[in-house]
């Protein structure tokens, strides 16, 4: 079995099944879930949880509002 081996902590990792969940099954990308923290993953869909990730950190980032910013 070839796969990618993803470290996250849970959190991420709960995301990342959740999105591979939402896809048609011929389009999933988890191998297996190893434990807490590891996912093992096909390699051609890496850069795609990659990017999903990315999107996902950005938008649950907190941004202060310009006023409250220290210089």
């Amino acid at each position: 079995m070839h796969g990618s081996l993803i470290e996250t902590d849970i959190p991420c990792k709960v995301y990342i099944l959740h999105i591979n969940e939402q896809l048609p099954p011929a389009e999933r990308f988890v191998i297996q879930d190893l434990d807490e923290t590891h996912l093992l993953v096909q390699p051609h869909r890496l850069e795609y949880v990659k990017a999903e990730v990315k999107a996902w950190q950005q938008k649950n980032q907190f941004n202060p509002p310009a006023d409250l910013r220290q210089t």
